[in-house]
């Protein structure tokens, strides 16, 4: 699949905890993870279908991890 497409919120949370994330609070509209080994909490909003690459990017830094590896691991375990 290509290397800049969305990836659905309910596989993005799935990702979060398999990768030992927890749900920490909602504020506003956006969700809050807080990640083992992060430096700042991992924010998105979980009404929304789709999440866009540019977020997941920002988010996957602050992991340490890479947009290639995410959907990589979508395509194995979704």
């Amino acid at each position: 699949m290509g290397n800049n497409r969305p990836v659905k919120t309910k596989d993005w949370v799935s990702f979060l905890v398999a990768h030992g994330c927890k749900y920490l609070r909602t504020n506003a509209s956006h969700d809050h993870y807080k990640c083992p080994g992060c430096w700042r909490t991992i924010t998105h909003r979980e009404k929304d279908k789709d999440i866009p690459p540019a977020h997941l990017r920002t988010n996957l830094a602050t992991m340490g991890k890479t947009l290639q590896y995410l959907y990589s691991w979508i395509d194995e375990n979704c």
